[in-house]
C-alpha cells in the first residue's frame, strides 16, 4: 500500500528519489504519467496493467474516453535505479510544474509527484473547511 508523503528535490538529471517503503511495489517498474489537478501519477507495473486493459476496452467512437487514453496515455514506463531514484520525463516535468522541490504523496494505489508549490495549493484549495464537509460525507458513505 501506497501511504506516507516525503518532499524531495529533483537531481540535476531530472531523478526523484523513491522512499524506501514504496521500493517494493516498485521492484517491476511503474508507470508514470499525467495526473489530475497538474500532478504525476505513478502506478505501479500490476496496477497499471489493470488500468490498460479498461483503457483498451474504450471505442474508437467514444470521443471522452478517446481523450482519456491519449491523457494517460502521455506517460511511460519507468524502472527504480540501484539508488532507487526515477527518471521524470523532461515532458511530464513540464506539465506538472516540477523544476526542483517537489511532493511525493501516497494515494493508497498510486504515488502523486507534485510540484511542491502547486501541492501546497491543492492542499489549501482541496481541504478547506468546506470541502472538509464533503469529505466526511464520503467517508460516511463509506463506512468510515
Amino acid at each position: 500500500m501506497l501511504t506516507g508523503e516525503v518532499e524531495h528535490q529533483l537531481d540535476e538529471r531530472g531523478r526523484v528519489v523513491c522512499p524506501r517503503a514504496w521500493r517494493e511495489d516498485l521492484e517491476h517498474g511503474g508507470f508514470i504519467t499525467r495526473g489530475w489537478y497538474g500532478c504525476l501519477w505513478l502506478f505501479t507495473w500490476d496496477a497499471w496493467r489493470d488500468i490498460l486493459e479498461k483503457l483498451k476496452a474504450i471505442k474508437l467512437t467514444d470521443i471522452a474516453g478517446d481523450r482519456l487514453k491519449q491523457f494517460l496515455g502521455g506517460g511511460e514506463k519507468v524502472f527504480l535505479d540501484a539508488q532507487g531514484r526515477v527518471l521524470l520525463s523532461a515532458s511530464l516535468r513540464g506539465f506538472a510544474g516540477i523544476e526542483k522541490d517537489m511532493v511525493l504523496a501516497g494515494a493508497i494505489d498510486r504515488i502523486e509527484i507534485w510540484a511542491k508549490e502547486r501541492s501546497n495549493r491543492y492542499q489549501a484549495e482541496q481541504f478547506s473547511s468546506e470541502q472538509m464537509m464533503e469529505i466526511v460525507e464520503k467517508a460516511k458513505e463509506l463506512g468510515i
